[in-house]
């Protein structure tokens, strides 16, 4: 009998390992740059090669690219620009296909965050406690302390009839 557990839910190639260990915490971001860059060059190559004998007039585009019969940009340069970037996309492919899963599966195992209407009963349940708090020390009414009963019934009265 083998010591080794059959059922493990990592990696059970060498090359996985890798994967799963080393290249992809190290290098998955770097892949997914290269990915966007090859998509940058292919778009560029495939424009310029749309605009036909006008890029040969830019003044910005290098020579080298550019077909010296047809004044175009070069299938060749194209073609390399296309298997670049098929070649970026296959790496990437693969990096995602090692990258290991979330915990749980997905989206539906988590917990469920409040919702922004639950935030508002705590928030209001919390500010209650604390006026009650502060009720219990402080139990005069600030109208009282700033110009008694009689000056508060006045407030009250006129706010009353003003509606």
């Amino acid at each position: 009998m083998s010591a080794k557990n059959t059922n493990q839910s990592g990696p059970k190639t060498a090359f996985g390992r890798f994967m799963v260990y080393t290249f992809i915490p190290n290098y998955a971001n770097n892949v997914q740059g290269l990915v966007y860059m090859g998509a940058a060059l292919l778009i560029i190559i495939v424009g310029l090669r749309g605009l036909g004998a006008v890029a040969y007039n830019i003044p910005i585009v290098p020579k080298f690219l550019l077909d010296e019969a047809t004044h175009k940009v070069s299938a060749n340069w194209v073609m390399i620009a296309l298997f670049t970037e098929f070649s970026l996309l296959m790496i990437l492919a693969i990096v995602t296909f090692f990258t290991p899963e979330e915990m749980g599966g997905g989206a539906e195992h988590h917990a469920k965050a409040p919702t922004q209407s639950e935030e508002i009963v705590k928030i209001k349940l919390a500010l209650k406690e604390l006026k009650e708090v502060a009720d219990e020390e402080h139990p005069l009414n600030p109208i009282d302390i700033y110009g008694g009963t009689k000056l508060a019934g006045e407030v009250s009265y006129r706010i009353k009839n003003a509606f």
